[in-house]
């Protein structure tokens, strides 16, 4: 009786060429996206009714060093108002047309923020991690403080447990109390 065989490799040729088109056809293939939900919708739309900033300062000034000085109304939650005050540092930015022209402006950001308590004297070093305050220029150089929703983190000079001093901008309806927006502590 004659044994007729096949070898393995011939048996991984024919497997890999069966199924190597089916891969490529699967690769190359479009994705078809579900279509989104009342659900989904509805939280898209929740995530894009954020507040946008408010404007707090407006500053004139080309110099690499421009130091502010804010007054925040946090009686309400601190007990005190508290002076805000740093110091912007420029920075040159280069970015890339895509016409391939390179264009180079200034961008500045927010360094040595601290903030007294005006009753207490009491001294916070800032954390301004999440952006709450930023800074930012217009084509025409002009530096506008920007005060957005979101936290900013008071770290105290003595061994005190920080301070979290968070920002709610007004309601699209109107104003709280008649101000531009709420301070809450933690």
């Amino acid at each position: 009786m004659n044994k007729i065989f096949t070898s393995v490799t011939s048996d991984l040729n024919r497997f890999v060429f069966l199924l190597a088109p089916l891969f490529i056809l699967a690769a190359c293939s479009a994705r078809v996206e579900p279509k989104a939900t009342d659900q989904q919708e509805a939280t898209a739309n929740a995530v894009s009714t954020q507040a946008s900033p408010v404007t707090v300062a407006a500053i004139e000034n080309s110099s690499d060093e421009v130091y502010f000085d804010l007054i925040a109304n946090t009686s309400n939650c601190l007990g005190e108002d508290l002076w805000l005050g740093g110091k912007l540092e420029s920075e040159s930015k280069a970015t890339l047309a895509q016409s391939g022209a390179i264009s180079h402006h200034k961008a500045y950001k927010i360094t040595e923020l601290t903030a007294t308590g005006l009753n207490s004297n009491n001294i916070y070093q800032v954390n301004n991690r999440t952006n709450t305050l930023r800074a930012v220029v217009n084509p025409d150089g002009v530096i506008y403080l920007q005060l957005s929703q979101g936290q900013l983190q008071l770290l105290p000079q003595a061994d005190n447990k920080p301070l979290v001093l968070a920002y709610q901008p007004n309601p699209a309806d109107g104003y709280y109390d008649g101000t531009v927006g709420r301070w809450s502590c933690k």
